[in-house]
């Protein structure tokens, strides 16, 4: 991975990431309906998915897509928050991280269906790895005199356990300052106590994604390095959208991507990658994405792909 996407590791100073306290508010032009892209404490969020939908209930959106990584088990706790919230619709999503040998690649999944048994086989391989490898992570930090409670991780992630719960408990230890600088010096692409962990490649991830009933999307391309590579791949494969109206892009950045979208036929999605981690000047739901008729033609899309056989159209979209 490149330098600058390295340092995007940490999801803070990059030009138009998404915590970049000198990026400006980027508002579109339309009324923020839209975001695909929004974690809970089934992954790496610190809102469970009931205090993430009462939380969005009250902003502009419409539609979203709860998209945790390698986990689908806030979808259901999400889908029955919404029952209180009419005007809400909740497209049942994923993120899966991949890579091959020069790059890393999130996919995010939508319209899947959160139970398939292929999907779910692959995603409980998955946990496995992520707790073994974040077990060894912590191992490390003991050794290089940065120790942090394995207990208190597990404790903090409340579901699927990652590098940012390991990097909020290094917060509390007294190691670093802010997670950012936890990713910086030990826990990003090239810290010293991080450890990779097997990952699919992205057609793989793909297939996985198109098995369960779903369309994929490239999130946050800014972090890929040889995009272009990947994005011809990924299309002859059946990639569908990739992220444009995201985080906060800068019309160049943002009109770079939307003429790979364009180029390749892909629906230009988006949303805030929203963790509700407390970061300074971190996008907010309903401050960013992407235009109102999104989600009306990636479910084409998604219809054109799998006929009867989409992995989960939710009520409000049929």
């Amino acid at each position: 991975m490149s330098d600058s996407a390295n340092q995007n590791s940490a999801g803070q100073n990059a030009e138009g990431s998404r915590y970049n306290p000198s990026a400006p508010v980027v508002r579109p032009e339309w009324p923020v309906e839209v975001d695909l892209h929004l974690h809970t404490t089934a992954s790496d969020g610190t809102l469970t998915p009931k205090q993430l939908i009462d939380q969005i209930s009250s902003t502009t959106l419409r539609t979203i897509a709860v998209t945790d990584h390698d986990s689908t088990n806030g979808v259901a706790e999400a889908v029955e928050a919404a029952e209180a919230h009419e005007h809400l619709t909740i497209i049942p999503g994923i993120e899966l991280g991949t890579a091959d040998d020069e790059s890393e690649l999130h996919l995010l999944g939508y319209f899947i269906d959160p139970e398939n048994p292929k999907l779910q086989t692959k995603l409980e391989q998955f946990r496995i790895e992520r707790v073994d490898v974040a077990k060894a992570m912590v191992d490390k930090l003991t050794e290089i005199k940065r120790p942090v409670s394995w207990e208190r991780v597990v404790e903090m992630a409340k579901g699927s356990v990652g590098r940012p719960h390991i990097a909020r408990a290094m917060v509390e230890a007294g190691h670093v300052d802010t997670v950012a600088e936890a990713f910086d010096r030990f826990l990003g692409d090239k810290g010293i106590a991080r450890i990779p962990r097997p990952k699919l490649h992205p057609v793989q991830a793909l297939e996985m994604i198109h098995t369960a009933g779903g369309i994929g999307a490239i999130a946050h391309p800014r972090t890929v390095n040889k995009l272009g590579k990947l994005v011809k791949q990924l299309v002859e494969a059946g990639l569908v959208g990739i992220e444009v109206y995201a985080e906060k892009y800068s019309s160049g950045r943002r009109d770079s991507f939307l003429d790979i979208a364009t180029r390749h036929n892909l629906v230009p999605s988006g949303g805030t990658d929203y963790h509700a981690l407390g970061a300074k000047n971190e996008t907010l739901p309903g401050t960013n994405g992407p235009p109102p008729d999104t989600v009306e033609k990636l479910l084409n899309r998604a219809k054109q792909m799998h006929g009867s056989n989409i992995g989960s159209v939710p009520a409000g979209l049929k």
